[in-house]
């Protein structure tokens, strides 16, 4: 098998891809396969020209894209060319335009080749452009169709510097054959001769920031909150309060969420893409729906990132021990690319530290990669499109083969002054970057701690409370002031608890006593009331009207006529008044508690104390706003402690 890589830096885009092909062409003037990567910088009409000119069109594929990977180095703005040749490699070419219906763009791929090659030296080879997100279902259907071969590839990037908000963004370019399209992809199927085997790893290298989350309100693969909490506002505890919208789009790139893959161990990524800060959304790639989905927040920094490529180029060659790959075809991403910055040909050397650096290295840096599950390439789960990601082919050859690669450029020697400054500059950023790393895992821990805390006092506080506490809190204040209020007070009582609580152990009172408020609580919540506090067996609660309490206090009456069928011994009566009380600071400076003291609660106090079992004591005053609730009711002339004089009331039943 020969192997041919050729690089053109040229400014001319048309002489930058001449001088690649050429230089390929020398040590593989008869390719059976041509792939071709240039710069999106560059013009894709007039390096497509010059690649059609000195290659058959029939045998090209490729595109455009973020930065280009060869022995060399990593480069920007150049041309680079794979060719391949060989008795018994054998390659099938087809097109197919892209559209939103991702799975027929792979069915149509699939059926313009005859079929799969032998398993274990068989590769679907995939290039196309970005239409939807959901490309998962266009890899899906080939591997689909040809299996055993797995997929394996990437999409053609656009120009990630304007953005991913920018239009020109998504505008790629794929060299399908004589075509250059913005919308098409292009599959190469191959079959290798006898004797060759491929080998596959993949590999991010980002790390967990916090706990396990769980999307809770997502549109497909637009998020809106995430453990209830609004999507925009969970950033800004890393990314700053005042963050600009500009700056936030580039800074949130570096937390990305991850999902569990179908290995043990492994993770995929969902990388935010885009952000729609008047809807407070933002939108993830690849594209599938996240409603529900548990997921976990993860950093990129440059050294992770670099130990992230190392770890899959150990899962490659470690499928072949103590073997030496003919080649390997290197995937990774537009964004890793963005991240690494000056330190992204330590990706590159990290994978060829694993192979050996004698060992041809060709790709590109992408919006997308493919790469099977499983490292042998055998469908056992598939292929996977994913973003962020290292993604490798090595083919190994038992047969004799024949390698030509470009050389690197000579740099410019750099003074041992300035040489030294650099070095203190890239080794202060890394060292930043894992302090900030390290202040974003910590601000995650303390956040989630405050959180849990704060769920934990919600639970012991009156809602009203809480939502005051806040505001307060918020304007700067250090208490709560005295407040008069106006509505209705209930006091609601379980009757028969206390010889209960006799014969059973505390373990069991306590589980029927939340089994009798739980429920009951609900229905208080469900008609706009507020429980200020439970007393013993006995709730106390408030609400802004008098229908609002009426209806409460008859659900609950009618709960417990279910739960009494249902064997359930106890019974409820609750009283109801209406009136205006305090709302006040009571206690010490170091324990207060914030709840109502007047006459109107004191009397619904009273209501409850004189009810029936299962029925409910109304004051005049609610029950003339709210008769319409009961189903019945009896006017009753009634004697309460405290009282100078008997009350009306009325004693109603649901």
């Amino acid at each position: 098998m020969k192997i041919a890589i050729g690089l053109g830096r040229h400014k001319d885009p048309g002489k930058a891809a001449e001088a690649a092909v050429k230089q390929a062409l020398r040590a593989v003037p008869k390719p059976t396969l041509a792939v071709a990567f240039a710069s999106i910088r560059l013009d894709q009409a007039k390096v497509h020209k010059a690649l059609c000119r000195h290659l058959d069109p029939a045998i090209l594929t490729g595109g455009s894209c973020y930065a280009e990977i060869t022995n060399a180095g990593v480069s920007r703005g150049s041309v680079v060319v794979l060719l391949l040749s060989g008795p018994g490699l054998k390659a099938e070419f087809s097109v197919s335009e892209t559209s939103e219906d991702c799975r027929r763009t792979g069915l149509c791929l699939a059926g313009g080749v005859s079929g799969p090659g032998r398993a274990g030296r068989a590769v679907s080879l995939v290039f196309g452009s970005i239409s939807t997100g959901y490309e998962q279902r266009m890899v899906d259907a080939i591997a689909e169709k040809l299996s055993p071969a797995p997929v394996f590839g990437g999409l053609t990037c656009g120009a990630y510097d304007l953005g991913m908000n920018h239009p020109d963004f998504w505008t790629t370019y794929q060299y399908c054959g004589c075509e250059l399209t913005k919308k098409g992809a292009r599959l190469a199927s191959l079959e290798f001769p006898e004797g060759v085997k491929l080998a596959f790893g993949y590999g991010h290298g980002w790390e967990p920031v916090g706990e396990e989350l769980t999307i809770t309100r997502a549109e497909g693969p637009v998020v809106y909150e995430l453990n209830g909490v609004p999507v925009i506002e969970f950033y800004r505890q890393f990314l700053g309060r005042d963050a600009r919208e500009k700056f936030f789009e580039l800074m949130v790139q570096r937390y990305g969420f991850s999902l569990a893959a179908h290995d043990a161990g492994k993770t995929v990524i969902k990388m935010p893409v885009s952000c729609d800060f008047k809807k407070g959304a933002i939108t993830y790639f690849p594209s599938e729906d996240l409603q529900g989905r548990k997921v976990r927040l993860i950093q990129a920094s440059r050294t992770s990132l670099i130990e992230g490529a190392r770890r899959a180029a150990a899962e490659c060659a470690a499928l072949r021990p103590g073997k030496k790959p003919a080649f390997v075809f290197m995937v990774s991403c537009c964004s890793r690319s963005h991240i690494l910055h000056s330190r992204v040909n330590d990706e590159l050397e990290a994978v060829r530290g694993v192979f050996g650096r004698e060992v041809p290295v060709f790709g590109l840096y992408s919006g997308g990669e493919i790469i099977p599950w499983c490292g042998h390439g055998r469908a056992r789960h598939g292929s996977s499109y994913h973003v962020t990601t290292v993604a490798l082919m090595a083919v190994y050859s038992d047969g004799r083969t024949a390698a030509a690669v470009p050389e690197a450029r000579p740099t410019a020697e750099i003074a041992g002054t300035e040489k030294d400054l650099l070095a203190r500059s890239e080794e202060m950023l890394d060292t930043t970057e894992s302090f900030l790393a390290n202040m974003s895992r910590k601000s995650y821990k303390d956040g989630e701690l405050l959180r849990r805390q704060h769920e934990m006092i919600h639970a012991y506080t009156p809602h009203g409370v809480w939502k005051e506490v806040g505001a307060v809190a918020s304007a700067g204040g250090q208490e709560l002031k005295d407040a008069e209020f106006t509505g209705v007070f209930m006091f609601m009582d379980v009757k028969g608890f206390t010889p209960y609580t006799e014969a059973h152990t505390s373990a069991e009172v306590v589980k029927a006593l939340n089994e009798i408020f739980s429920p009951a609580t609900d229905l208080i919540y469900k008609h706009g009331g507020d429980v200020d506090k439970f007393i013993g067996d006995c709730i106390f609660a408030c609400f802004a009207s008098a229908e609002n309490a009426a209806r409460a206090a008859r659900d609950i009456v009618l709960l417990f006529m279910e739960l009494n069928a249902a064997g359930n011994p106890f019974s409820v009566r609750i009283g109801l008044n209406g009136g205006r009380a305090v709302r006040a600071n009571v206690g010490a400076p170091g324990r207060r508690e914030y709840t109502f003291i007047g006459d109107a609660v004191n009397t619904a106090q009273r209501l409850e104390s004189a009810c029936e079992p299962g029925k409910v004591l109304v004051s005049a005053g609610v029950y003339a706003e709210a008769a319409s609730v009961f189903s019945s009711a009896e006017e009753r002339v009634v004697a309460l402690k405290g009282k100078a004089g008997p009350v009306t009331a009325f004693l109603c039943e649901p």
